[in-house]
């Protein structure tokens, strides 16, 4: 089988996880790693048997065909944009950018170079969450009426600590809701459609030291003219599972991480006894509610090879620029809202 070539940009905790992604997809291979520390990129070249590029231009003029972008949130277009314009197509991290502009900037280079580019959101590959993607799309939840997501998930003070660029506008972009909840947001999008309006309050109530909030919440209006929330934190010792609920005219279901808890229809239909049974056991897609490093690497797996497909074989993603964007949109619209005290309308 013929495996697409792989660079991994950056070395932290979250580019172990891709590379042992990789390590375990047939259509794609580890071959090229660069930090902006070489000796970092050395130690994990050994770690995972491929080369250190020494430089970003070796990185860019190798034989590498797409690129994984583990850098700091604020650096995504920075490299992200060269390495489009060079030919390579790209996993991105979330965020895509730490804001609009930087996120449009990057959205468009890859769409001009004709690459592809696929946002990080390794929860869509869930099982579960097809499932109920695909009753959304059949109307089994009638009118949309309550959307809410939960991420009530806790972090040490330590974490922060361990990595500067951590709980700071310009890197991380945010805070509870950019770096952590964003794949609950896309969740919520994913489900219930685009918002019309948002309104958001943020605050600090334990990690006094970082930038951003730990704290957040926002109440929704979608365009489906269903209500909806959101809960966001890392301040909520020891770490809950995230939820995202929907509710309708019809029907409800109830995820909490990769497990369907509730599942529920005016109408039953002959697999529904079957989904709540599988749905309740799960896959082990962990989230790290309490610990980033217990993130379960499946979901990045299933991405990549995803990524690879499509770059193989003209295969869609689940997951291009566009919807890496409205997540970014939604999220910085909570901190304007937040920043102001208004109400933020979408177009």
């Amino acid at each position: 089988m013929k495996k697409v070539k792989f660079g991994i940009i950056g070395t932290g905790a979250i580019a172990q996880i891709h590379a042992k992604a990789i390590a375990h997809t047939t259509n794609a291979e580890l071959v090229m790693v660069y930090d902006k520390l070489p000796e970092l990129a050395r130690a994990f070249a050994a770690q995972h048997r491929c080369r250190a590029a020494k430089s970003f231009e070796e990185l860019l003029a190798s034989d590498v065909e797409a690129l994984t972008i583990a850098t700091p949130s604020g650096l995504h277009a920075e490299v992200g944009i060269p390495a489009a314009r060079a030919g390579k197509h790209l996993l991105c991290e979330k965020p895509l950018e730490v804001s609009v502009s930087r996120t449009n900037d990057l959205v468009r280079a890859c769409e001009s170079s004709n690459i592809r580019l696929s946002a990080v959101f390794q929860s869509r590959y869930s099982r579960s969450v097809q499932v109920i993607r695909q009753a959304v799309e059949e109307g089994r939840f009638g009118q949309s009426v309550l959307a809410a997501a939960s991420v009530l998930w806790y972090r040490s003070p330590e974490y922060y600590g361990k990595a500067t660029w951590r709980g700071t506008w310009a890197l991380d972009g945010g805070g509870a809701l950019m770096n952590q909840a964003i794949h609950t947001v896309d969740l919520l999008l994913y489900f219930n459609g685009d918002v019309s309006e948002v309104t958001g309050r943020i605050a600090r109530l334990l990690h006094r030291s970082i930038e951003v909030e730990d704290t957040v919440v926002a109440m929704l209006k979608f365009k489906n003219n269903s209500l909806g929330t959101i809960q966001a934190s890392t301040a909520c010792a020891p770490g809950f599972p995230r939820r995202v609920e929907l509710t309708g005219t019809d029907g409800s279901v109830l995820l909490e991480d990769d497990r369907i808890l509730r599942w529920q229809f005016k109408e039953e239909r002959p697999g529904d006894k079957r989904i709540r049974r599988e749905g309740a056991k799960g896959e082990g897609l962990h989230g790290g509610s309490g610990d980033p490093g217990a993130i379960s690497f499946e979901g990045h797996r299933r991405q990549i090879s995803e990524l690879a497909d499509a770059i193989l074989n003209g295969e869609h993603l689940t997951t291009p620029g566009a919807e890496g964007k409205r997540a970014v949109e939604l999220v910085c619209a909570v901190y304007e809202s937040a920043r102001t005290g208004n109400t933020i309308k979408f177009l």
